[in-house]
């Protein structure tokens, strides 16, 4: 009869994967909670408070990104590229 109380590597993994898909979204939710309380009382419209807790998780490029070579050619605004391709 098989062990029932070993966990298998497997279940170690998916249990870390859902661990850190838990704090990723844990951790966009407050950002996201944080800029609605910002965007409520410093927007006009729906569309502005709208656009502020869209952009809540992205953060500014800084002048490192911009003279790091290996980010330097990057194209920043993904959905541009995705354009880009269509065309």
């Amino acid at each position: 009869m098989a062990d029932l109380s070993k966990i298998t590597t497997e279940e170690l993994l998916n249990l870390r994967d859902s661990c850190l898909r838990r704090i990723r979204d844990d951790e966009l939710y407050h950002l996201r909670n944080d800029a609605k309380l910002r965007a409520v009382t410093q927007t006009q419209n729906y569309d502005e408070f709208k656009d502020i807790v869209d952009a809540a998780h992205l953060r500014p490029v800084s002048k490192q990104d911009k003279a790091n070579v290996k980010t330097k050619t990057r194209l920043w605004n993904s959905s541009v590229r995705e354009h880009s391709t269509d065309a």
